[in-house]
C-alpha cells in the first residue's frame, strides 16, 4: 500500500475520544496526552487504544491505527486486542480463589493433578505460579505454535521439554509453566480455563468485552497483529495462541483491562490477589508477544491510571506508555517526539562482519545473524543508518558496533527508549 495513502487513512479513521473536564485539570491533561499521541496516529507509528484515568474516572480514551490494514478497518475503543502476559495475573486470581475455596494448597505437588508429568513430584503449584518450576518459557519450535491445542493437549508438549534447572532452585520466566498451571486449575475445578476466567475474573469486574482465545470461533472486533517496518505495517507471523493458555491467551479491550486493575485494587478478587499484584502502591502488569503489546498501571489510591493496548509491535508503544504516565503524574514527558532516521543500505556493505554472538555486560547473551540480506537479532530487524550503526523498530533502538584498532568488530551498544545495553563479541 502506498505509505501516504495509508497515513491518510489513519488520519480519517474513526476514533472514540472521551475527555471529561473538571476543575482539577483533567481536561488539560487529556489535551496534553492527545497532543503527545496525535502525531503518532497521523504518521502511522502507533496502532492501538490508549485509556487514561484520574481519581478513578476515565479522562481520555482514544483509538489509533488499523484493526485490519488490508481491509482498511480502523481500531475502535472497543476493539479486542491480545493482552499477552497480562493474562498471567488473571490466572493468579483464579489460583487464589480456588485455594480460598479449599481446592488445594500452594505446596501441593504437580503429580497430584498430572501423575505422569516428568519431575512432577518436585514441582509445586507455587513454583508454577512464581516461575521457579524449571519449565522453559517456550517448549516448541515456532512452526508448531500455529496449531490449535486444548490445555490438556499442550501439557503433553510441555512434558517433552527438558527442565532448565532443578525445580525451586532458580527463577526463569515461563509461559509454558503457566499453561501447566492453567491445566491444574481446570483439573482441580472441573471447569475449562475459559469458564474459570468468566466466573472468577471477568464477571466480578464487569469485563464484558473479554474472552479467552479460541481459533475455532469468530471473535467480533478482534484486531489483526502487525509489526512495524521501514515500509509501514507488515503482518506478524500467524500464531494460534492456545499454546499460551493461562499465560498469554486473553483478548480484551483497554476499558476491560483498566477494570481488571480497579477490581484488584478494590479487593473484588480477594485480599491475597490484591497483595500479590499491588506493589509499592501501584498495580501494574505488561505483556508482549508477536505483534501484541499491552500495559496497565493504576495507583492504589486511583489518583491516576493507564491502559495501553497495541496490535503493532513497535517501540512507539514504550513512548506512549511512558509519556502518558508522566503526564498523569504531573510531569513533562521525558521524550516528546519520536523520530525515525533515514536509512542507508550502502553505509554498511559487508553485513557479515557484524554477525556473531554477543555477551551482555549483565551476563546474558544474544546473537546477531545475517538473513535474507539483513541483520537480525531474533526476529528484530536491524536497518542500516550510518557506518557501524543501525536502527530497530521494535524498540526504536539505536544499535552501534565498536571496532578495535585493526577494524574488527568487538562490541555492541543498543539503546532503546527505555533501556541501554552493552555487549562484547565472543
Amino acid at each position: 500500500m502506498n505509505r501516504m495513502r495509508y497515513v491518510s487513512i489513519l488520519m480519517i479513521a474513526a476514533a472514540a475520544f472521551v475527555c471529561t473536564p473538571d476543575l482539577n485539570g483533567q481536561a488539560s491533561k487529556a489535551k496534553r496526552i492527545d497532543e503527545l499521541l496525535l502525531p503518532l496516529g497521523k504518521s502511522g507509528q502507533f496502532s492501538g487504544v490508549v485509556l487514561a484515568s484520574e481519581n478513578g474516572k476515565v479522562i481520555y480514551e482514544k483509538a489509533f491505527g488499523m484493526a485490519n490494514a488490508e481491509l482498511k478497518v480502523p481500531n475502535a475503543v472497543n476493539s479486542r486486542f491480545g493482552i499477552a502476559s497480562i493474562t498471567k495475573p488473571m490466572t493468579s486470581v483464579i489460583l487464589s480463589r480456588l485455594i480460598e475455596a479449599g481446592k488445594f494448597g500452594l505446596e501441593v505437588k504437580l503429580t497430584k493433578f498430572i501423575p505422569d508429568f516428568p519431575n512432577g513430584d518436585k514441582i509445586t503449584v507455587s513454583m508454577l505460579s512464581t516461575h521457579r518450576s524449571g519449565i522453559p518459557h517456550r517448549v516448541m519450535p515456532p512452526e508448531s505454535e500455529t496449531r490449535r491445542f486444548t490445555a490438556a493437549e499442550f501439557v503433553e508438549e510441555v512434558k517433552k521439554a527438558n527442565l532448565a534447572f532443578e525445580p525451586g532452585s532458580q527463577r526463569l520466566y515461563s509461559s509454558a509453566g503457566y499453561a501447566v498451571l492453567a491445566r491444574v486449575l481446570e483439573i482441580a475445578s472441573g471447569q475449562t480455563y475459559a469458564q474459570l476466567l468468566i466466573k472468577y475474573v471477568f464477571e466480578p469486574a464487569g469485563m464484558n468485552d473479554s474472552i479467552d482465545w479460541d481459533s475455532s470461533i469468530l471473535i467480533e472486533r478482534r484486531v489483526h497483529d502487525y509489526l512495524q517496518s521501514e515500509n509501514g505495517p507488515i503482518n506478524a507471523p500467524y500464531k494460534d495462541y492456545s499454546f499460551l493458555v493461562g499465560g498469554g491467551s486473553v483478548l480484551s479491550t483497554a476499558s476491560d483491562v483498566h477494570k481488571f486493575g480497579i477490581a484488584l485494587i478494590d479487593g473484588k478478587y480477594g485480599e491475597a490477589a490484591k497483595r500479590n499484584w499491588i506493589q509499592d502502591g501501584v498495580m501494574s502488569a505488561s505483556g508482549s508477544t508477536n505483534g501484541r503489546r499491552a500495559y496497565v498501571e493504576i495507583k492504589d489510591d486511583k489518583s491516576y491510571g493507564i491502559a495501553v493496548l497495541a496490535n503493532m509491535a513497535s517501540g512507539s508503544f514504550d513512548f506512549v506508555q511512558r509519556g502518558v504516565t508522566e503526564i498523569l503524574q504531573g510531569k513533562e514527558p521525558t521524550v516528546k517526539t519520536l523520530t525515525v532516521p533515514k536509512f542507508d543500505r550502502t553505509a554498511n556493505k559487508n553485513l557479515e562482519e557484524f554477525a556473531g554472538s554477543y555477551r551482555r555486560n549483565d551476563g546474558g547473551g544474544f546473537n546477531i545473524v545475517l538473513r535474507d540480506g539483513s541483520l537480525f537479532s531474533g526476529d528484530i530487524k536491524l536497518l542500516s543508518v550510518k557506518p557501524n550503526c543501525f536502527f530497530d523498530f521494535r524498540f526504536y533502538g539505536d544499535v552501534c558496533f565498536s571496532r578495535d584498532a585493526g577494524g574488527k568488530v568487538t562490541g555492541i551498544n543498543w539503546k532503546g527508549l527505555t533501556f541501554e545495553l552493552a555487549g562484547t563479541r565472543q
